[in-house]
């Protein structure tokens, strides 16, 4: 359940096994051959499932709020406010944007390693206390919106250019028999069981707080059993609903910060 509903691979899959091997001691690698593979299974799913919430969209018009670039989320009217989408940075903000980024992951890292290492015994990632403190300042608006928007480009930057080095050096240490091992029956059902699930709660939660379950249901749901920013391009290519990028985005990286904090409590509790 951790690797899939985590956030994506350089987000996910990678820190979840550097909190394995904190806890347990042995390489990451062994636990990231099993958890890219159930992710890349369920990333499949999570893609033929968009394809298949569409052609239900187009049947129940009213559980969406459309298609295209016109989506929307809202069952009432409107969606969430993105002033900061027209904003073009400057260098000077790109630059306060990137000491930003490496402010919180050092206010991370010392929560991580100084001051709450561990909580119940459990020790927590400094990428999870990284979210956790960034989504706390997003949610109280302080921060600029030509800062945010800069914080944007930097992401878009990093992602398209910086995760095949990461993917490469994790590769290089993993084990192909491993990798083979992991691809069995049980293993798939797991993953098509996992998604299934993510479709089910993220539609009836998100109805309930006045969605369209559809829409909930792809990217709460969805874009979190799938492979981070990569993964939900195709789920939202495959359910033709790319003008819920930006509630995508967030489900992958608020919700994959989660999972971290999930997975460091369920690794302390269970493989210490």
């Amino acid at each position: 359940m951790l690797p899939i509903m985590g956030g994506g691979n350089g987000a996910g899959a990678v820190p979840l096994s550097q909190i394995y091997q904190t806890v347990t001691g042995d390489p990451a690698a062994n636990y990231y051959t099993f958890a890219i593979t159930i992710l890349t299974i369920a990333n499949v799913f999570a893609i033929i499932s968009g394809a298949l919430l569409k052609k239900l969209g187009t049947k129940k018009t009213t559980w969406t709020g459309g298609s295209g670039d016109k989506a929307e989320l809202m069952r009432k009217g409107g969606n969430f406010a993105t002033e900061d989408k027209d904003v073009k940075p400057s260098m000077k903000d790109l630059g306060g944007a990137f000491l930003l980024g490496l402010a919180f992951y050092a206010l991370g890292l010392l929560f991580a390693k100084v001051i709450l290492p561990t909580i119940g015994g459990a020790p927590i990632h400094q990428f999870a206390y990284m979210i956790i403190f960034v989504a706390i300042v997003a949610a109280t608006g302080i921060v600029p919106n030509n800062i945010r928007a800069a914080c944007k480009t930097l992401q878009n930057f990093f992602t398209k250019n910086l995760i095949l080095i990461i993917m490469v050096g994790v590769a290089v240490d993993t084990n192909i028999n491993d990798l083979i091992a992991a691809i069995t029956p049980s293993n798939m059902v797991i993953a098509l069981l996992i998604v299934i699930g993510a479709i089910i709660g993220s539609a009836l939660v998100g109805y309930w707080v006045g969605f369209y379950p559809i829409d909930s249901a792809i990217t709460a749901g969805l874009c979190m059993a799938n492979r981070g920013g990569s993964g939900d391009l195709a789920v939202l290519g495959a359910a033709d609903r790319m003008g819920l990028i930006a509630y995508a985005q967030l489900s992958s990286r608020l919700g994959g910060g989660i999972v971290l904090i999930i997975g460091s409590v369920m690794f302390g509790a269970f493989l210490k």
